[in-house]
């Protein structure tokens, strides 16, 4: 009796965090084969996806962090290309840092944002870094916050390269 009380327990909470999970998922990847003119500028793009069955990603809750290599490209101030909601919470450095804002996405779906940059010196190729943080989903969406239940870390983290030719 023990035993299969233990085991429907088990069953259960198993059943429960796989129903209910939520993975968000980051791809980058730098436009035009990533190589960029010096004085030119291309588009960096960054895809979220929420790859969940059953649960909406909360207003506030990404923070999509890119860290592009600052001495030899720079993040154009103005030139973002972003979904309805979402908001720039920082640009410095080399280092964007993004919040979902007001964008609620929905199950299996996906948001793309484009980040202009430019090409300043030769060099390459070199790593650009996107790193999928979570915030607390709390209005600006600057503060840090826990993953989503059931998140997968593997892949909140991916790369792109950059090389810079004349």
């Amino acid at each position: 009796m023990r035993i299969s009380l233990l085991f429907q327990t088990v069953f259960l909470l198993f059943f429960f965090e796989k129903s209910f999970s939520q993975n968000v998922m980051l791809n980058v990847v730098t436009q035009n084969a990533g190589i960029v003119k010096i004085d030119s500028t291309i588009f960096f793009e960054v895809t979220v996806s929420n790859t969940s069955s059953t649960t909406q990603i909360s207003a506030y809750k990404l923070r999509p962090q890119i860290s592009f290599p600052n001495e030899f490209v720079s993040v154009q101030e103005t030139e973002f290309v972003l979904p309805k909601g979402w908001t720039i919470v920082s640009n410095k450095k080399g280092v964007v840092v993004l919040s979902n804002g007001t964008d609620k996405i929905d199950l299996h779906d996906s948001r793309t944002i484009l980040i202009s940059f430019k090409g300043n010196k030769l060099g390459g190729p070199f790593t650009i870094i996107g790193n999928l943080m979570f915030s607390n989903g709390i209005a600006p969406g600057s503060a840090a916050g826990v993953a989503t239940v059931g998140d997968i870390l593997a892949d909140n983290i991916s790369t792109s390269t950059v090389m810079v030719v004349k």
